[in-house]
């Protein structure tokens, strides 16, 4: 099988010649591209992402070359979650026409990468179409505050409502100038993504999620499930309760499974939803990659891969990426349980 082949027959529940495996998002973070330069001869993140033998390429890093990373790489700390922190544009509206008058979108402004000459570059490669961050829930968040955007969406919802229709049109909108643009043609996969999970479960109700949440989310997963693009949606935490709604708006696969987290168990979910929803992850990034030993890497790997078997629909990946503690070992530890050969260039 090609890693394309591969990658399309997980999304149809059927088996493969050996385990699908990706880099959460295509992403070599800096950390681990020094380790991969240095230990195997990778001098580039292409050069990388080939030592590991990755299935999928992504467009939101297509063209680019993340540098690699010093011995001992500075890691730069974001407060972005904080409301004390930085400058939350919309902190102070408390009306639709507020709303309307700051937040102003521009999907049109986002670099479309030339989705014909990457499919012409990794031909047997399963090829993701990247649209770029636009969450509806983590965008109130963002622009409110979080605790403005729990008020809003508790008590003030029109307010709430006329960021989440300039949101979800947005997001609309970015599919469609992808698609225009040869996606639907070149690529196979399209990624999307929201955070409204912690480690203990979402941080709104199911309730306030079908009411203000999902209907934004729905009509790009439709546009793009019409061009028979098969949909990636990236979510931190535990949200496995909302799966059923994910699976009715059109998302095919759950992307940063993270299976520390309350209800995330893979044979909780393999039970759940088992040949219905992919899962793409579950190599924790908070506990075994940071903490455990390349055995136990490759145990939780092997666990993982065996609670899929029987109703297919598994890609091994780590859960999240890009974060200093993770230990680069553990990640080649985690390709080699899903079948790589991992040896010098």
């Amino acid at each position: 099988m090609t890693a394309r082949e591969r990658a399309l027959a997980v999304f149809r529940f059927e088996g493969t010649d050996r385990p699908c495996f990706d880099l959460m998002e295509g992403t070599v973070w800096p950390k681990l591209g020094h380790y991969l330069r240095g230990k195997y001869g990778a001098l580039t993140n292409e050069a990388a992402l080939n030592l590991l033998d990755a299935d999928f390429r992504w467009s939101h890093l297509y063209g680019k070359e993340l540098p690699l990373a010093a011995e001992d790489p500075k890691w730069e700390i974001h407060s972005a979650y904080s409301d004390a922190i930085g400058n939350r544009l919309l902190a102070d509206a408390h009306t639709a026409r507020e709303v309307d008058r700051l937040f102003r979108p521009d999907p049109a402004a986002r670099p479309i990468p030339d989705f014909r000459a990457m499919r012409a570059e990794f031909p047997d490669k399963a090829l993701v179409c990247c649209i770029g961050w636009t969450p509806i829930f983590s965008c109130a968040c963002e622009h409110f505050g979080i605790e403005g955007a729990m008020i809003r969406m508790a008590a003030e919802r029109e307010t709430y409502k006329a960021l989440a229709i300039k949101q979800s049109e947005s997001l609309t909108e970015s599919p469609r100038l992808s698609l225009e643009a040869g996606a639907a043609e070149a690529c196979d996969f399209i990624w999307f993504g929201d955070d409204f999970s912690y480690d203990r479960g979402p941080l709104i109700s199911p309730a306030m999620y079908r009411e203000l949440i999902k209907p934004y989310q729905a009509p790009a997963l439709l546009l793009s499930k019409s061009r028979g693009l098969r949909t990636l949606f990236h979510s931190c935490g535990a949200c496995s309760e909302l799966y059923e709604d994910f699976i009715d708006i059109g998302i095919d696969c759950h992307i940063g499974v993270q299976t520390s987290g309350d209800g995330m168990g893979i044979h909780e979910l393999a039970a759940k939803i088992g040949g219905r929803l992919v899962i793409f992850g579950g190599v924790d990034a908070q506990t075994t990659l940071v903490d455990g030993t390349p055995g136990e890497v490759r145990a939780q790997t092997l666990f993982n891969m065996a609670a899929f078997r029987e109703c297919g629909g598994y890609i091994v990946s780590n859960s999240h990426h890009g974060l200093p503690d993770i230990r680069p070992e553990n990640v080649v530890a985690m390709a080699e349980a899903a079948g790589r050969d991992i040896r010098p260039l």
